[in-house]
């Protein structure tokens, strides 16, 4: 039996960076989700929450590979107050939006949380 593994996505990057260096992060973390595609398994969940919504929306350099991932079968989720506050929720092009209690329940039954 396989494990429910959850990504927990934080912030618009991968790592912390200097905002000079904010595009290499994202590029990182598009290179995280490539990776993700050949793993045997694969996350049950993306959770996006905070910075990382902005990842899921329109103008994203990751839509494509999120939408790539989504298609393999792992669902996305966004907060939806995260993307309120962002003024971002009529822009998400990948995902569902969810509420913070969603999230939290795919947390809570994950054998494994990453936090990126």
């Amino acid at each position: 039996m396989s494990r429910q593994i959850v990504v927990l996505v934080r912030q618009a990057a991968l790592g912390h960076v200097a905002p000079a260096d904010a595009q290499f992060g994202t590029e990182m973390f598009d290179r995280f989700l490539h990776s993700l595609e050949n793993r045997p398994v694969r996350p049950r969940a993306v959770c996006f929450y905070t910075e990382g919504v902005k990842l899921v929306c329109q103008g994203s350099s990751v839509v494509e590979s999120l939408k790539l991932l989504e298609g393999m079968g792992v669902r996305l989720v966004a907060c939806g107050t995260c993307l309120d506050y962002v003024g971002l929720r009529d822009q998400v092009a990948v995902g569902e939006v969810c509420g913070m209690n969603e999230i939290v329940a795919l947390l809570m039954e994950a054998d494994l949380v990453l936090t990126v």
